[in-house]
């Protein structure tokens, strides 16, 4: 097989935008692609990729072979100069927001890393507002947030952390398979974990700095993302998604995404 080495800014999937600030550059793409046509590749600069569908596969899930493992929408996946892999979805058509970052903002490691911490998976997600809705001017305020979501992919890791009780890892999955459940609490998941609320609660945000509630909040939105983006109407991803209706949907993309469930949608077809 074939490697094929990708200059600055080029990636496999048809440019939807394209935005720039401070020597970054944030472009909003669709695979087009199916898996099995993908060949192995590598980028010449750092970047860090967003799912924004479900069924990514990168190496950055821990797995080192083939096309590693399946990636949730609104994981954070961070690339070194020169990481040769071949990144995909399941099927064509998956989109996804690349971050291309300059020579003095890579965060060092030779291996892809899948970030899930509070600071830059939030700072990366105000990015995708930012590139939908970029206008002049607005370049310092999109380098602003890329820095920031820089800064900490530089402290931390992914996957497991050291010294994480495992009813812990079994919250975060938890959360992440039943956030679109209408009614989900996190004394529902306290309870089924064996914990006090509040013991979840307190030990969630020093793991993961983000409270058990955002993170459900911050996963339906990353769903209610995935379904606008295959077409579905707004009430339809807002039921996809476990909100209590169309307008709840819609406070809450704003104040995650930065921009309007309709704007994302309209973006991303």
């Amino acid at each position: 097989m074939t490697q094929r080495r990708l200059a600055r800014g080029d990636f496999l999937g048809a440019l939807r935008k394209s935005v720039s600030g401070g020597g970054f550059c944030v472009e909003l793409r669709i695979a087009t692609l199916p898996p099995e046509a993908v060949v192995e590749h590598a980028h010449d600069e750092a970047h860090f990729i967003l799912p924004l569908d479900e069924g990514y596969r990168s190496l950055a899930d821990g797995d080192r072979s083939g096309r590693g493992g399946a990636v949730r929408a609104g994981a954070l996946i961070y690339n070194p100069p020169g990481t040769t892999h071949q990144d995909c979805f399941d099927e064509a058509g998956g989109r996804f927001l690349s971050v291309s970052t300059p020579a003095s903002a890579a965060i060092g490691g030779d291996r892809p890393v899948l970030l899930d911490d509070a600071v830059s998976t939030a700072a990366v997600r105000r990015l995708v507002g930012g590139c939908i809705r970029f206008e002049p001017g607005d370049d310092l305020a999109l380098e602003d947030q890329a820095l920031a979501m820089v800064a900490v992919a530089g402290q931390r890791g992914a996957g497991k952390s050291t010294g994480t009780p495992d009813w812990l890892e079994t919250a975060r999955d938890m959360i992440a398979d039943l956030a679109c459940r209408q009614g989900l609490e996190v004394r529902g998941i306290a309870a089924a974990v064996g914990v006090h609320p509040v013991h979840l609660a307190r030990t969630y945000r020093q793991c993961f700095g983000i409270s058990p509630g955002d993170a459900i909040r911050r996963r339906r939105a990353d769903i209610a993302m995935a379904a606008l983006a295959r077409g579905l109407r707004p009430i339809e991803a807002a039921q996809a998604a476990g909100y209590a209706d169309q307008s709840h949907m819609t406070r809450e993309h704003g104040r995650i995404y930065g921009v309007s469930p309709t704007v994302s949608a309209a973006a991303l077809v």
